[in-house]
């Protein structure tokens, strides 16, 4: 769904239910599982728009020591703001500041809040991700996700750069 910014002067209430298929996050270990809701609120200033509201829904993950899927909630406050980019054409060069972190530049009058919310669950998903604190992870030899059954595989084997050290008493 496309905000008009041309289509309202001052404020606009926003209330929409994304579906989860419109949203790629182009990522191969997280995916959106169900609707996004964005309640927010769009405010029309001289040098560009602020968009402020929440963002909630759920997500997929996958851990990343057993591979398992889990799905998880997803809620992103949104104090976003978006300037023309006719405002910085020319400049080669930008120093940004810890409130520009916010900032968005927008081609045109519109702004996609499919890509809004994309962008905000990329920034908002862990490095890493585990399914639970203690999880113990797929075997190396076997693949065995040990959260589910142990596996025989011998433990025994000593890395040969390390079998020297055996011997020594």
């Amino acid at each position: 769904m496309k905000i008009d910014l041309n289509s309202f002067d001052g404020e606009k209430a926003i209330d929409v239910t994304l579906a989860a298929d419109t949203i790629d996050l182009e990522v191969e270990n997280a995916r959106v599982v169900g609707p996004l809701d964005i309640k927010a609120e769009v405010r029309k200033f001289s040098a560009g728009f602020e968009l402020s509201g929440r963002l909630s829904g759920s997500v997929e993950i996958t851990c990343d020591r057993c591979l398992e899927p889990v799905r998880t909630a997803v809620n992103i406050n949104l104090d976003l703001e978006f300037a023309p980019s006719k405002q910085h054409q020319g400049e080669t060069s930008l120093e940004l500041h810890a409130g520009d972190m916010k900032l968005d530049a927008i081609e045109g009058s519109e702004i996609d809040l499919a890509e809004v919310a994309r962008e905000q669950i990329l920034l908002d998903l862990p490095q890493q991700f585990f399914c639970k604190d203690d999880c113990k992870g797929l075997c190396e030899k076997c693949g065995t996700n040990l959260n589910l059954k142990d596996c025989d595989c011998e433990e025994d084997e000593i890395d040969p750069r390390w079998a020297a050290l055996k011997n020594l008493n």
